[in-house]
């Protein structure tokens, strides 16, 4: 059941999974961090998607140190967005939704943004909008270490893992849980909602 009583603070994330979204519709009101230090091997640069191989993980390159704030983070290079639109056309050609949203998740993919954070917000942006889930966002001016008991801190830790109603997966023989929302809209198009609020 819906218990929409607190607030949340999420780290920002590219292409972030099913449980991320599940957030916005669990809290009345979502915070995203924009001025925590950089955090490698995480969400916010990295998505994980399902292929015939299994699970594939996608990574934007940055330029990076572990003093950097993440607002302040750059895309290095160029040469990840066509393997990023390929690596989603092997692996999702033959979704029942593919060609409905595909082009736009290319569009964004291929925008020429400078900050990882800019990128992350034009793909939020994007699904909230398919998923019909319209929540106050507010992205942090300064850092907090930690938060009163109403806001849930998330940003460091996995999102809480809600329940998954399984799904059809292309290349699923086993389902497998909380990849990239990207695999779920693909998968069962603008139903996609009625997996995140459950």
């Amino acid at each position: 059941m819906k218990q929409n009583t607190h607030s949340s603070i999420l780290s920002t994330a590219y292409f972030p999974p099913i449980q991320y979204f599940q957030s916005f519709y669990k809290y009345d009101a979502i915070y995203i961090e924009h001025n925590e230090y950089y955090k490698r091997h995480s969400t916010r640069n990295r998505c994980i998607i399902l292929d015939s191989n299994g699970p594939l993980l996608l990574t934007v390159p940055i330029h990076s140190s572990s003093k950097t704030l993440i607002k302040n983070i750059r895309i290095s290079n160029e040469m990840w967005r066509k393997k990023h639109i390929n690596s989603l056309k092997s692996a999702y050609g033959s979704a029942p939704f593919f060609i409905y949203y595909f082009e736009d998740i290319k569009k964004i993919i291929t925008k020429k943004h400078t900050f990882l954070i800019d990128l992350n917000i034009d793909i939020l942006d994007f699904f909230l909008n398919e998923l019909q889930l319209n929540k106050r966002i507010t992205y942090t001016e300064k850092y907090i270490n930690d938060y009163p008991e109403n806001i849930k801190d998330q940003r460091h830790a996995p999102q809480e893992i809600g329940k998954q109603k399984k799904y059809h997966q292309v290349f699923g023989v086993n389902f497998t849980k909380n990849l990239s929302i990207i695999d779920l809209i693909f998968n069962v198009g603008p139903k996609a909602k009625e997996y995140i609020c459950v």
